[in-house]
């Protein structure tokens, strides 16, 4: 663990690894009970993402069942997965810095729309900044696949689009969609361990 002292605080780096997808039903699995639903279990790809990163998890993570919502912090143990290049690195730095967390909301108890709220130091970034959205695709198998959509400045589609794909059912079963995913990945990633 990393300690960064600033004037106005201490930022916590964790330790970092370098990992293989080609196992990751492995290293990224459900440590403790959280009432997550079936449909978010797993681990998903990010399959078309433009940015240095590729796998997700909402494992471990609290779920409120009350508000349908989700806090997921892209700096958490064994949460994401980011490529093992130097833009990889800064992308997982940067996030770790400003605390960079994402807060799904489901629309309903159907749990197939989302609005995602993008928050950096515990800030939300306004929705006329990034409307994000995810969206189950209406012929996914309980919630396999899911488009990520953003709109940037009130009307831009941009940067960060991508399909969301179960690689790893909730069963720890790798998926169909596993082979594609290492078709379209270098194996080698970064992660935060702890």
């Amino acid at each position: 663990m990393y300690i960064f002292i600033t004037n106005y605080e201490i930022i916590m780096f964790g330790s970092i690894e370098k990992k293989q997808l080609d196992n990751i039903a492995t290293w990224m699995t459900s440590t403790r009970e959280t009432k997550l639903p079936s449909v978010l279990q797993g681990v998903f790809f990010m399959d078309g993402n433009p940015l240095p990163d590729d796998c997700i998890t909402f494992y471990n993570l609290e779920w409120d069942a009350q508000t349908l919502t989700l806090l997921l912090p892209v700096f958490g143990r064994l949460q994401w997965t980011f490529h093992n290049s130097i833009l990889g690195l800064l992308l997982l730095r940067g996030a770790q810095l400003v605390q960079f967390t994402y807060k799904i909301q489901f629309e309903d108890a159907t749990l197939q729309r989302s609005q995602i709220i993008p928050l950096a130091l515990g800030i939300p970034i306004p929705r006329f900044l990034i409307d994000a959205t995810m969206c189950q695709e209406k012929d996914s198998k309980d919630g396999d696949t899911w488009k990520r959509k953003n709109i940037w400045l009130g009307g831009i589609p941009w940067v960060g689009e991508y399909t969301l794909r179960r690689i790893v059912d909730a069963d720890g079963n790798y998926t169909p969609a596993f082979n594609d995913m290492l078709a379209k990945v270098q194996n080698d990633c970064l992660v935060i361990v702890e």
